[in-house]
């Protein structure tokens, strides 16, 4: 009992390290299978599982069972809270949003012409893309003027243009 016992004070300790000191949050004991987020072999699931497997092990000793009994229910219980610890941070993690606004985010978009976008030139369209409001460089795809109120379709990006056409 008392191997579960240091096991779990492990597991235990190397989550509190985790929790109030913020350690850990880059080691990962594969980062080359996991690529990135909260991984099953990252620091913290391995804690997790050791704190499960150590305290499900002292008690399974606790009430007589053969430690190889012991161990199992310790490994089974750390697998299936390990599982639960990695759905919940995933899920936490899927929640996250950027606010940055990348070249392909506003292909397709509908924007308003702000400034006129000459037949051979350029002008400025503005729409919305992540509840942002934002204005680009435009310039027409069949190169003929568009005017001012316009609205047009953002097909292609080239540099820091949008390539648009009305509709």
């Amino acid at each position: 009992m008392i191997v579960f016992i240091i096991i779990a004070g492990v597991g235990l300790l190397l989550l509190l390290l985790s929790a109030l000191g913020g350690f850990f949050e880059d080691i990962n004991a594969a980062p080359e299978v996991e690529g990135g987020g909260h991984g099953f072999l990252s620091m913290r699931s391995i804690a997790v599982f050791l704190t499960v497997f150590g305290t499900v092990g002292a008690i399974g000793s606790y009430y007589n069972l053969r430690p190889m009994l012991s161990s199992l229910w310790g490994i089974l219980a750390g697998l299936a809270m390990s599982g639960i610890y990695l759905f919940a941070m995933n899920l936490v993690r899927s929640q996250e949003a950027s606010s940055l606004i990348g070249s392909t985010d506003l292909i397709g978009l509908t924007g308003r012409v702000t400034v006129t976008i000459p037949s051979d030139g350029l002008g400025e369209v503005s729409c919305t893309v992540k509840a942002q409001r934002t204005q680009r460089m435009a310039r027409a795809r069949d190169l003929q003027a568009i005017p001012e109120g316009a609205l047009v379709r953002i097909i292609e990006i080239q540099g820091d243009v949008v390539i648009v056409e009305k509709i």
